[in-house]
């Protein structure tokens, strides 16, 4: 038997980390090759465990299942069921299901870090292995409950998280993934899998997969579909979430203002894309996140007033996309440095990580203060970059500009809080797992941290149904494994 915990919520909902640059296609997963996949994946749900009945619903009544361990409610945006394994009532309490009997135990409380399991068949693909993590395991980790998403060196896996305290889950092999995707994005209740554009011009082609995720966390067998398109760009730098359920795809290309589109599932095989240009971003920006149905562009000054700047791209990917003026960060986060770090809300807000440094116009000493997030654009209909709401989660004070970085990836909790990561301001070459929060005293909670023994350009973040999954290397084997961390993130120690 295998028993199943879950969270008292089942809100499906998904955190979405910027992401860019974009690697190698070639050929998937083989089920087969994976040492900890699901003996059950040819078919059907785990042995003991009975599928619920029905899929489709108007209203709650009509989601009832034969296993008593599973709750149903009716999403009825979508018209589908949402089943939850051994509901509980109080946040942060968990029960376990024993799929013998279909009887769940008396709750039990969850810790923030709630556990981790080790993935074994491959490091982060996505062609961002260095090894291990970084930009790989950012651009290759998704999550929309009750699943998460790891795209590897050897292809896609999801495991179901419904038991956050499972120390081996089981492996879910994606099916219908001919390719090694260089991105997985969740926008609202779909992954995305985008591989790397192929041939030569002037026209492209290009493999994507969407997914639209089950609310069932007892199925063994998920399956994507797959198309081969024509665009118009010869490769793709950036895959970004729209506020819809889309994704924006971005060329990044200053002579022709980054090229983008934005495509929306179901996806049509053999479809032509063709990107959009913006007439003239501003100079030496670029686009690197999305904000509803605008794209948000990005630029650093690392130097002179050690100033950043966003601007707004209006009817992004539409026949006329417009940028805005670019507004400075200055006078509300005060000068920054190098290393900076953006995740988008569902709602089309914006977070920012990154050093806050001191470096006085005068010539005089610089100093490296802390590593500072930021909720910098409200939502979707906000016009004005405004860093006013920003947090320090470590305080360095450090004498001259930081050689590594001390800011990390960060993801979206709620309209208030935010999961960061962050150099241990008493060992930089490890990272801190924290919970940020703009109307809190005190605004970094001190009852939700834990330390990892990475620096944090190996780690990745996401976020979904108030869990936080980080991707981590294997210090055993760091090129070829990884290890996810489970957060319950509205939990304390």
């Amino acid at each position: 038997m295998r028993a199943r915990l879950v969270l008292a919520s089942v809100i499906v909902a998904s955190t979405l980390d910027a992401i860019a640059l974009a690697g190698d296609c070639s050929l998937g997963l083989d089920p087969n090759k994976i040492p900890d996949a699901d003996a059950s994946f040819e078919g059907g749900s785990d042995a003991g465990t009975d599928a619920p009945n029905p899929v489709a619903c108007k209203a709650d009544p009509d989601c009832k299942s034969s296993n008593g361990c599973l709750s149903g409610t009716c999403d009825t945006v979508r018209g589908q069921c949402v089943y939850t394994l051994c509901k509980t009532t109080a946040s942060c309490n968990v029960s376990v299901c024993d799929e013998g009997s279909h009887t769940c135990s008396a709750p039990k409380v969850l810790p923030f870090h709630a556990g981790s399991f080790h993935v074994s068949i491959g490091a982060a693909g996505c062609n961002g292995n260095n090894p291990g993590g970084g930009p790989g395991a950012r651009r290759c980790l998704a999550a929309v409950y009750p699943y998460v998403f790891f795209g590897t060196t050897n292809g896609v896996v999801a495991y179901p998280v419904d038991d956050p305290t499972a120390t081996a889950p089981p492996a879910i092999p994606v099916g219908g993934l001919p390719f090694l995707p260089s991105f997985i994005v969740a926008s609202g209740s779909t992954v995305y899998f985008v591989g790397s554009v192929q041939g030569a011009g002037p026209t492209y082609k290009l493999p994507i997969a969407s997914l639209t995720v089950p609310t069932d966390p007892t199925l063994s067998e998920l399956t994507a579909n797959t198309v081969f398109d024509t665009v118009n760009e010869p490769s793709v730098e950036l895959v970004v979430p729209d506020a819809s359920g889309g994704i924006y795809l971005v060329h990044h290309d200053a002579v022709n203002s980054d090229p983008e589109k934005l495509v929306t599932a179901p996806l049509k095989d053999l479809d032509i894309v063709t990107f959009t240009s913006t007439s003239g971003l501003p100079a030496n920006s670029t686009v690197s996140a999305a904000s509803g149905t605008r794209l948000v562009t990005f630029r650093p000054q690392n130097g002179g007033a050690y100033d950043t700047f966003f601007s707004l791209e209006t009817n992004a990917a539409a026949g006329a996309p417009q940028p805005t003026s670019e507004q400075s960060t200055l006078p509300t986060m005060a000068q920054t440095y190098q290393n900076h770090y953006l995740a988008q809300t569902p709602t089309g807000g914006l977070l920012w990580s990154t050093e806050s440094v001191i470096v006085p116009n005068d010539g005089g000493a610089a100093q490296t203060m802390s590593a500072r997030v930021a909720w910098v654009l409200a939502d979707g209909d906000a016009g004005t970059f405004d860093a006013s709401a920003h947090v320090d989660v470590a305080s360095y004070g450090l004498p001259g500009l930081p050689t590594p970085d001390l800011s990390g990836p960060l993801a979206w909790l709620d309209p208030n809080d935010m999961v960061v990561i962050s150099a241990l301001p008493t060992n930089t070459a490890q990272s801190q797992v924290l919970v940020a929060t703009r109307n809190g005293t005190p605004a970094v909670v001190p009852s939700r941290s834990y330390t990892l023994p990475f620096h944090p350009s190996e780690l990745a973040v996401t976020t979904s149904n108030g869990f936080a999954y980080v991707a981590t290397p294997d210090q055993t084997n760091p090129t070829t494994a990884a290890n996810i961390h489970v957060f319950g993130a509205t939990c304390n120690n």
